[in-house]
């Protein structure tokens, strides 16, 4: 397995008034600095080719892809959903990042209900079929540019619990669309990663790994919290401080055969972010060796 980080460790658009955001290229420096040699992509990079390959080599960075939230569970806006995440993945290739992050768009009823999810709320059949069949259209047109789709479980939108994740991957092409396992979303959403694993680890194409604080996640529980409410109370804790179990997380994909990338996120924190970011890779190496 291979380190990478991403700018949501710096910068969060789920709650961009949480702290100063760290502008780019400034940005790729704090990456290096945190001791990365790998990244994803965010919306508040260089969106020029050229420039941002040129910052990228100067600092020896090798770009992965980047996460793009899709409406494919709405019939009316999955075509224009799909055309958009094509163009993303064609500057996706034009840099060489193999990989599509995407998920559920999720909206404002179900980032209310993150880690509290009301069942009578889950997307109804055909909805399913079109959030599953826009998928795998997506992916089999983007296979053809060499970019791989990923699907990343999320909390504050449809594809959040361990249920719903379950359907997800059952519902869409193993051949065209593989599962992009977040540790840390799965648990907040109440779901069981170890058990997640056992059944679709050989689904896993991509891993985002991160840790959850228990006390702040049954305070969001208990209260209601949205969200941005969780986040902006730090629920995402260090990793090994929470309840993510991702010593054992890392053991279980190593199991199923996975030798890809890892990608360190964590989305808020109070303290230092690249230093943060350090410490969290320097956890996480020997798990990794």
């Amino acid at each position: 397995m291979k380190l990478a980080t991403a700018p949501v460790n710096w910068n969060n658009a789920d709650v961009t008034d949480y702290r100063p955001w760290i502008p780019y290229p400034a940005l790729l420096d704090e990456m290096v600095a945190a001791g990365y040699n790998a990244t994803e992509w965010g919306m508040n990079m260089e969106r020029d080719a050229a420039k941002l390959l040129a910052d990228l080599q100067q600092r020896n960075l090798q770009i992965l892809g980047g996460f793009v939230g899709l409406e494919l569970r709405n019939r009316g806006a999955r075509d224009e959903e799909i055309m958009r995440a094509l163009e993303i993945g064609r500057f996706f290739q034009s840099i060489g990042a193999p990989y599509l992050i995407a998920a559920d768009s999720g909206d404002d009823r179900r980032r209310s209900e993150a880690g509290h999810v009301d069942p009578n709320g889950a997307l109804t059949k055909d909805q399913w079929n079109s959030l599953a069949t826009g998928l795998n259209d997506l992916a089999r047109e983007l296979a053809q540019l060499g970019i791989k789709v990923v699907f990343h479980n999320h909390v504050g939108t449809y594809v959040e619990t361990e249920p719903e994740t379950a359907r997800l991957l059952d519902e869409t092409d193993p051949t065209l669309v593989s599962w992009c396992l977040d540790c840390g979303h799965l648990a907040y959403g109440g779901g069981d990663t170890l058990r997640a694993l056992e059944k679709y680890g050989n689904r896993v194409g991509y891993v985002h790994i991160k840790d959850v604080d228990g006390q702040v996640l049954q305070k969001s529980r208990k209260n209601g919290w949205s969200f941005a409410q969780a986040l902006r109370s730090y629920i995402f804790a260090p990793l090994g401080e929470g309840i993510a179990r991702v010593p054992e997380v890392i053991d279980s994909l190593r199991q199923a055969g996975y030798t890809g990338w890892v990608v360190v996120e964590q989305d808020t924190t109070p303290d230092d972010p690249t230093k943060v970011a350090a410490k969290n890779r320097d956890y996480l190496g020997p798990f990794i060796k």
